[in-house]
């Protein structure tokens, strides 16, 4: 395969991950009710994770780009679209420059730092689940998926970092896969409350009240977040063994 066909395959292949950001919120859309907006869970940001751990950072990120800017403008949401393209690309940016730079580093199995992100993903669940239990001002209305999502996050990574030391099928790639990954998606949810708290204040509301609203329209995001990290986590390597096996692995990252 000379350098030309590498380039078109790979601009095939993005167009492919765009095409599959754009129908992944089509074919799986469950609205979550919010103080202000209208989310919804969708594993279209796992498709933009894939592609960042497949064909690199901003290829991953500009066909998440393309498709879910496309979603939101033919779907209704298209005032939203400019910066839900910012914070998609960022996913993809992010998550490819965490996993691409660390699988090329000579250093050991990042364990440590799975550790912390495990420990934080069982604490923001904690949090959540202290507040609905403790009847917290709109906690009440939290569904049981969010810390949920947020306990199994945190299991699986803590697994990961774990089974690591035994055995080789948790190796470095699929460790950095795992960061790259959150990584990415915690770019998505500080981008998200930012974003949203900033829109609130400019429609005048006060900053207390824009970040209270703000973090009770977080609970879609967080499952979404958590939804692509473990999706992206378990279908990385056999996506990545079957595109190798159709003679595609030099299009890869």
């Amino acid at each position: 395969m000379n350098r030309i066909d590498k380039k078109l395959l790979r601009m095939v292949l993005m167009a492919l991950f765009a095409a599959l950001a754009y129908l992944a919120p089509l074919v799986i859309h469950i609205p979550y009710p919010a103080p202000s907006g209208k989310p919804f869970v969708h594993p279209g940001n796992m498709v933009v994770v894939l592609a960042a751990l497949l064909l690199g950072g901003w290829q991953g990120g500009l066909s998440g780009a393309i498709g879910l800017g496309l979603y939101d403008i033919t779907q209704g949401y298209i005032i939203e679209a400019p910066k839900n393209m910012l914070l998609k690309f960022g996913i993809g940016f992010f998550t490819g420059l965490v996993f691409s730079r660390g699988r090329k580093n000579d250093g050991g199995k990042p364990r440590i730092p799975l550790f912390i992100i495990s420990a934080v993903s069982f604490c923001l669940g904690g949090i959540i689940l202290a507040g609905k239990i403790s009847g917290w001002a709109g906690f009440e209305k939290v569904s049981f998926v969010a810390y949920l999502f947020m306990f199994i996050l945190g299991l699986l990574l803590l697994l990961i970092a774990l089974l690591s030391f035994k055995y080789p099928f948790f190796d470095r790639e699929l460790m950095y896969a795992a960061m790259g990954s959150v990584t990415g998606m915690a770019w998505n949810l500080v981008g998200y409350f930012s974003t949203k708290v900033l829109g609130l204040l400019i429609q005048g509301s006060e900053f207390n009240a824009a970040v209270t609203t703000s973090l009770l329209s977080m609970p879609a995001s967080i499952i979404n977040a958590g939804f692509s990290i473990v999706g992206a986590i378990i279908l990385y390597q056999p996506l990545k063994r079957a595109l190798v096996k159709a003679g595609l692995g030099r299009a890869l990252e």
